[in-house]
């Protein structure tokens, strides 16, 4: 099988733009208040706690998990494939 690299390069742009353009959850169901963010699947979450070591960093509260990256990477692949096959399917009968 063959990697179309447009079309991954594209998905991994759109989990990371999914961050910033989707809503993200807040859970408060155990102490430290989170915020979570991600399509399909949550992949960084943003944990509200009190500056206590004083640091300044934005980043400093969050964590991110690398492998449910690449898998919403890899769902996002998939369906961009499997719309660019429908569309060429139905392209191709259409000439006929």
């Amino acid at each position: 099988m063959k990697i179309h690299k447009k079309i991954f390069n594209l998905s991994a742009w759109l989990a990371v733009l999914a961050v910033f353009f989707i809503p993200g959850t807040l859970n408060n169901d155990n102490e430290p208040l989170r915020t979570e963010y991600g399509f399909p699947l949550r992949f960084l979450t943003d944990y509200h706690v009190s500056n206590s070591n004083g640091s300044i960093w934005f980043i400093s509260n969050m964590h991110i998990n690398l492998l449910v990256y690449f898998v919403n990477v890899l769902f996002i692949y998939a369906g961009i494939h499997v719309i660019v096959y429908i569309k060429k399917r139905l392209t191709k009968k259409s000439v006929e």
